[in-house]
């Protein structure tokens, strides 16, 4: 489905995505009103700590200043992975919080459009969606032999195993693995967590003589550990910064979009950009108050 030049058509997305998010998020006319928002109350946000990739972009993509952050909402909950920030949406009827577009959710939640788009690969790679950031690897000075041929292989055949669940960077091409031996040990983003271990899992079948080893804690964990030599490979979810370009080598492996995701008994199905930043920086703090910008 993917099988095409994909560099060109994200630049062109990026491009769509700025023109989006500064139209919309001015105002929010033509969205209509919902009804029963009321009986949910206080919006509980659910947000994720500092040093997140995802949390990083999701912040970048709506204009969140550093005094203006999804922290400063009253009562806003910080969870420290993915799984977590599920598990308090889908306990609270109230909540709202951001995800990785490729994790797995349950019947619990539900995901809201953003600006009239639905998060799919398809709207990712056209621009449509505008909350979307890449997937990274980074590394410090010359890769290994073993680490070099997992390289070749993500970049190549592995994009086969980015299609399934995100938008590739390039088609998928044949991969003969050098036979390297060794561990590759990878450190960082828990949203990137489940496509590297993927990746890891069908390099290793066809590397026989290859152990990956994954940890996981956040971006700028990953980025840091890399710089530090505590391992051979970072992930991040996250575009990196201009000092971090300078100090490290990096290939970005795959585009996914944030989900921005509410409980399944929450009756709102579509929200805007300038509507989510002022559910998570506490400008509108109880759901009713979405229908006061709405026809």
């Amino acid at each position: 489905m993917f099988q095409r030049k994909f560099l060109p058509i994200f630049l062109l997305f990026l491009l769509t995505a700025a023109f989006a998010l500064s139209g919309c998020t001015g105002a929010s006319e033509g969205v209509r009103q919902v009804s029963g928002l009321d009986a949910l109350g206080a919006v509980q946000v659910v947000s994720r700590e500092e040093g997140s990739g995802t949390r990083n972009s999701f912040a970048d993509l709506l204009g969140f200043a550093d005094a203006d952050s999804d922290a400063a909402a009253d009562g806003a909950l910080t969870a420290s992975d993915t799984d977590s920030v599920v598990e308090a949406v889908a306990a609270d009827k109230s909540a709202i919080g951001y995800v990785s577009m490729g994790t797995e959710l349950d019947d619990n939640v539900k995901t809201l459009t953003v600006d009239g788009a639905a998060g799919t690969l398809e709207n990712v790679v056209s621009g449509k969606y505008a909350l979307s950031r890449p997937f990274c690897l980074v590394w410090s000075g010359e890769l290994n032999a073993v680490e070099q041929d997992f390289m070749t292989y993500v970049m190549g055949k592995g994009q086969s195993v980015v299609e399934k669940s995100y938008a590739p960077v390039h088609s998928s091409v044949n991969f003969l693995s050098d036979m390297s031996g060794g561990t590759i040990t990878i450190h960082g983003s828990t949203s990137a967590a489940p496509l590297i271990r993927e990746l890891a899992e069908e390099y290793e079948a066809i590397n026989t003589n290859a152990t990956v080893e994954i940890t996981v804690s956040d971006s700028t964990g990953g980025i840091n550990d890399a710089m530090q030599g505590l391992c051979g490979i970072g992930m991040a979810s996250r575009e990196l910064k201009d000092y971090e370009k300078e100090l490290l080598d990096y290939k970005v492996i795959a585009y996914d979009g944030i989900a921005v995701i509410v409980n399944a008994e929450n009756p709102l199905e579509s929200v805007t950009s300038r509507e989510l930043k002022a559910l998570f920086t506490g400008e509108i703090s109880r759901w009713e108050d979405i229908n006061k910008g709405r026809d």
